[in-house]
């Protein structure tokens, strides 16, 4: 009797056991926790954690820096970063009203203003100036005044357009230069820089920075809009 009482006890114990395995197949193959995958990206890019979800394959895990909200995806399999997204951007509060804004690119760059835009997501002014020759597009921090960024081009007479030829469209004009997408590149991410391109778009643009993290040697690709000078994506290398 007691034989059989045994028997039956082994068998209700690899039961719930084979019960566990079906209802928690991936408890196995996770080599990090929720709270690990947390605390690696405190330590990557810092700020605070704001919520944490899980996926079948990764960790959601949204934090809150200086510069804005992010979103990153981490492998349960192996605690690897997968993507960083942007949710919201955060910048300093307007200090300089339009006129001043005007006053600092007037004394910066001689000719005629044309146009004056306030830029909300990177908290500066796009000014546009003529001269005889050439037209100037100013960026004018709107923290403090500096001109953060000058692109140049030649103004030319336009030439009459051919009979039934549709007239041609110039491209979105860069606010943001190599060197300043650069420095937005090192704010997201502490690295090294390896190589910098830009692609043109219909909206303007952007950059593909690529840096070597100091932190964990693994190489990034840090997408940075031209116009609004954004992190837009950044995708880690195998």
């Amino acid at each position: 009797m007691r034989k059989w009482w045994a028997i039956g006890i082994i068998v209700i114990v690899f039961s719930i056991a084979a019960l566990a395995f079906f209802l928690f197949p991936r408890t196995a193959a996770d080599s990090v926790t929720l709270d690990e995958a947390a605390q690696s990206i405190e330590q990557l890019y810092g700020g605070a954690i704001e919520n944490a979800t899980e996926t079948e394959e990764f960790y959601q895990i949204e934090f809150k820096r200086d510069d804005g909200t992010y979103l990153a995806a981490i492998n349960r399999a192996d605690g690897q970063v997968e993507s960083l997204e942007l949710l919201e951007k955060i910048g300093p509060a307007k200090a300089l009203s339009e006129e001043q804004a005007r006053e600092a690119a007037a004394a910066a760059e001689p000719g005629e203003i044309k146009e004056i835009q306030y830029i909300e997501s990177d908290n500066r002014y796009k000014v546009e100036i003529h001269s005889e020759t050439e037209r100037k597009f100013l960026a004018i921090s709107a923290e403090t005044g500096d001109v953060l960024d000058v692109q140049t081009e030649a103004l030319e007479t336009p030439a009459e357009p051919e009979p039934d030829s549709a007239p041609t469209q110039s491209e979105p004009e860069r606010i943001i230069s190599q060197d300043g997408a650069i420095a937005i590149a090192k704010e997201t991410l502490n690295g090294t820089v390896d190589e910098v391109e830009f692609v043109q778009t219909t909206d303007g643009g952007y950059y593909l920075v690529e840096m070597d993290d100091d932190v964990s040697d693994r190489e990034a690709t840090i997408q940075i809009h031209a116009i609004r000078g954004e992190t837009m994506t950044v995708e880690w290398d195998d």
